[in-house]
């Protein structure tokens, strides 16, 4: 039986996509997203689930950043997928939204719902917790539960007996998650591959990076800065594209990249989402 690792608690939209993604395995919580890789690259875990970046607030940069730290680590990317999101404003059953003065959530939660919140509880302060399940937990230790609320799925309402009420999806809110492990994964009908790279410290760098993608027609579907933490100001750069590194063209691409950057590693060639 597969062991999966993944950013929990239970219950979470990590939890979810992961039980989606793998049937008959077992599955154990991490706390952090740092934890799913070390299980990972320990091998205490076939393989890890974490999420890369939202439909609505873009990349989940504690995830990008875990790419930097191990990057001298044989972690790969192994595949993706994507979970539509649905919230839930959760409280203790007879709570008011007009006493609501706290919300909990995740950041990523809290910022997803930024309007909603502002619309219908504009002076509700919003306190940041690791996990959407960390902000229940909050909820229900906290001294003024009558004042208190959290936002998280229906399900941890339903583990915990309190009440939910949802949260209108006023955008197209999906997450895109990342399957990680050791080795390669084979091709798919159709290949993503992903990149980190530093650019060399002159004019144009960047361009010298770019220009390859177009000239051997390889589309690119996201491309992201980081800050490196090795030297102020330096920056890495994820970039996604369609293709897989087994093609000729794609050869070609990372041939050239290679004479315009510092480092070039290629985090995983994958099955892309249809």
């Amino acid at each position: 039986m597969r062991t999966i690792a993944y950013l929990g608690p239970e219950h979470t939209n990590t939890h979810l996509a992961a039980k989606a993604m793998f049937s008959g395995a077992r599955f154990i919580h991490a706390p952090t997203v740092e934890d799913v890789f070390r299980l990972v690259e320990r091998r205490q875990a076939d393989y890890g689930v974490v999420p890369i970046e939202n439909s609505l607030e873009g990349a989940v940069t504690h995830t990008l950043d875990r790419f930097i730290d191990f990057v001298d680590t044989p972690i790969t990317i192994y595949g993706e997928a994507e979970q539509p999101i649905h919230h839930c404003l959760i409280v203790h059953p007879g709570v008011k939204p007009a006493n609501i003065r706290v919300v909990y959530s995740h950041p990523q939660a809290l910022a997803q719902c930024h309007q909603w919140l502002m619309e219908r509880l504009p002076h509700a302060n919003r306190r940041e917790t690791n996990s959407t399940a960390d902000a229940i937990n909050y909820l229900l230790g906290d001294k003024n539960p009558k004042t208190r609320a959290a936002i998280g799925r229906r399900e941890l309402a339903r583990q915990h007996r309190l009440s939910a009420v949802a949260i209108p999806d006023q955008r197209d809110n999906k997450t895109r998650f990342l399957i990680i492990g050791l080795g390669q994964p084979k091709p798919g009908r159709r290949s993503k591959t992903s990149l980190l790279l530093a650019l060399k410290d002159k004019p144009g760098a960047l361009h010298d990076v770019l220009m390859p993608f177009k000239r051997h027609r390889i589309n690119l579907t996201k491309i992201e800065s980081r800050p490196s933490k090795r030297k102020a100001w330096e920056y890495l750069f994820f970039i996604d594209f369609e293709g897989h590194v087994s093609e000729p063209r794609v050869k070609r691409a990372l041939q050239s990249l290679e004479r315009s950057t510092t480092l070039l590693r290629v985090l995983g060639s994958y099955p892309m989402t249809t």
